[in-house]
C-alpha cells in the first residue's frame, strides 16, 4: 500500500519505519495503524531485512491517539470507541503457530519473527508508550519523555499493558506510573528498566541504526527468530516446559545452516555469512 503517514526504508539489512506526522508529534490515527501493519508485514516477509527499527519523525516519538479519535468518542457518548477495542491485529505472518494472545491489537508486534527496536526520539505518551513495550528493545534519546497518561484522561491500562509492563519494570513501578500518570525522563526510564540504553539526541537514530546493522551482520537471524519465540512463549510456560522447548530447539539448531556457519566462521577467523536457515 502507498504510505502517507509513515516512512519506510531499508539499508544494511535494517528496515527503519518512521511515524511521520511530525507536526502532530506523530499522533496515532487509524490510517497510521494500517500503514504500520503493512510495513511490518513487508519487513517480516523480506529476506533482505534482519532487524526492524520503529521511530518517529521530528521531535516526538508518538503523542498517543490523535485527539480527533478521542473527541469523536466523547461526542457520540462512547459508541465509536468500539472500533478501538483490542481485537485482533493484522495477520502479518499467517502462521498458525503464533499464540492467540500475540495476535491481539498492538500486542502482535511480538509475533514478528525479527527483532524490533523502538528508537524513542522524543515524547512517548499513551498509545505512544504502549507501542515500545511490545518491541523487543527500547533505546531512548536523552530528550525522550514517557507518560502512560491514561488516568488523567479517565481511561484505563489499555491493550494488555497491565500484563506486559510489570514484566518489564516490576509491579510497583507499573502501579506508580499508571496511577500517577506522571511524566518521566529518559534517565528514570533507564533506571527502572523501561529502556535498555539512553543515547545523545545528536546522532541518535544513526547510533540505533549502527547497533541494528551490527545485529544484522554478526548474529544468526535464525537464532534471533527462535530466541524471540522462546522468550515470549516462556511467559506462559513452566520452567520445565521452557527447558523442554529449549531442548527441541537446540537439537533443531544443530541441523541448521546457521549453526554450521557459526562454527566455520569462528574456526576460520572470518566474518560470518549467515543465511537465516
Amino acid at each position: 500500500m502507498p504510505y502517507q503517514e509513515i516512512l519506510y526504508q531499508v539499508s544494511n539489512r535494517v528496515a527503519t519505519l518512521t511515524l511521520n506526522r511530525p507536526d502532530k508529534l506523530n499522533a496515532w490515527t487509524m490510517r497510521m495503524e494500517e500503514e504500520v501493519g503493512a510495513a511490518l508485514g513487508e519487513a517480516a516477509a523480506d529476506d533482505g531485512v534482519r532487524v526492524i527499527i520503529l521511530t518517529g519523525a521530528g521531535r516526538g516519538f508518538c503523542a498517543g491517539a490523535d485527539m480527533s479519535l478521542l473527541s469523536a468518542v466523547v461526542k457520540d457518548g462512547g459508541a465509536s470507541g468500539e472500533r478501538l477495542r483490542p481485537g485482533s491485529g493484522p495477520d502479518v505472518q499467517g502462521d498458525a503457530d503464533v499464540r492467540a494472545d500475540f495476535r491481539r491489537r498492538h500486542v502482535w508486534l511480538v509475533s514478528i519473527p525479527k527483532p524490533i527496536i523502538a528508537a524513542i526520539n522524543g515524547p512517548a505518551v499513551g498509545l505512544g508508550f504502549i507501542l515500545p513495550i511490545y518491541c523487543d528493545l527500547r533505546f531512548a534519546s536523552d530528550q525522550a519523555r514517557f507518560s502512560t497518561v491514561f488516568a488523567r484522561r479517565g481511561l484505563v491500562a489499555e491493550y494488555g499493558m497491565a500484563w506486559m509492563l510489570p514484566r518489564l519494570i516490576g509491579v510497583g513501578n507499573t502501579v506508580e506510573l499508571l496511577f500517577s500518570a506522571r511524566t518521566i525522563d529518559a534517565a528514570e526510564a533507564l533506571r527502572i528498566g523501561l529502556v535498555q540504553r539512553v543515547l545523545p539526541q545528536e546522532g541518535f537514530l544513526e547510533a540505533v541504526q549502527a547497533y541494528a546493522a551490527e545485529l544484522a551482520s554478526t548474529v544468526s537471524p535464525r537464532s534471533l527468530r527462535v530466541m524471540k519465540y522462546q522468550i515470549y512463549e516462556a511467559q506462559f510456560q513452566t520452567l520445565g516446559e521452557a527447558v523442554d522447548l529449549a531442548g527441541d530447539e537446540m537439537v533443531g539448531s544443530f541441523a541448521s545452516e546457521d549453526f554450521r556457519e557459526g562454527v566455520a566462521h569462528f574456526l576460520e577467523k572470518r566474518a560470518p555469512a549467515f543465511t537465516g536457515r
